[in-house]
């Protein structure tokens, strides 16, 4: 265990990138381009919130998506629904989210929550939702909003259709999932 390439005091390692070379590299690597287009939206959202307030009253169990921005290695990024954890008042700016992602390639017992099949989300696998990923973001990251009974993002003139909302059951179950990863040991040593 004694690696000339291992560094660090036992409790936080860290590895020379040549340890990796024949490893499949986890997720998709940041490019150039897409590291360009985040600093651009940022931009984007700069100006926007220099000019503007957003007046979403948001409540608990709302789903929409929400763009993560660019994020470092495995941190959630780009594009991805999420479900609002807390009501948030049109003057609040913020919103603490739960993101969700597809069960195409399972999820981790610790971390990731079978939410089931969501209908109104564009895919037909389960859901899950990620609470090691849970955090506040800006209203300003708010893509779309996903209608009820269908596949068709709402606009903000469409007040006829209602944002999907996830049961209260299932939003309690990622509360408590995040409480007990919080507040539980864990087994790492």
């Amino acid at each position: 265990m004694n690696n000339p390439n291992l560094y660090g005091n036992g409790r936080y390692r860290w590895t020379d990138n040549n340890d990796f070379v024949d490893r499949p590299i986890p997720g998709k690597m940041i490019g150039r381009k897409e590291q360009l287009d985040w600093i651009k939206r940022q931009l984007e959202y700069s100006t926007f919130a220099e000019h503007y307030k957003l007046r979403y009253n948001l409540r608990k169990g709302d789903i929409l998506e929400f763009d993560w921005g660019i994020n470092v290695n495995a941190e959630f990024s780009n594009r991805h629904y999420g479900v609002v954890l807390s009501d948030s008042c049109e003057f609040n700016p913020l919103v603490i989210v739960c993101p969700l992602k597809t069960n195409k390639n399972g999820g981790h017992p610790r971390s990731d929550i079978d939410l089931g099949i969501i209908e109104s989300l564009k895919t037909t696998h389960r859901t899950l939702a990620v609470i090691n990923q849970i955090r506040a973001v800006d209203k300003l990251r708010i893509y779309t909003k996903c209608a009820i009974g269908n596949n068709n993002m709402l606009n903000e003139s469409d007040e006829r259709n209602e944002v999907y909302r996830l049961e209260e059951k299932k939003v309690e179950m990622i509360i408590q999932a995040y409480i007990n990863l919080l507040t539980k040991p864990s087994n790492f040593q």
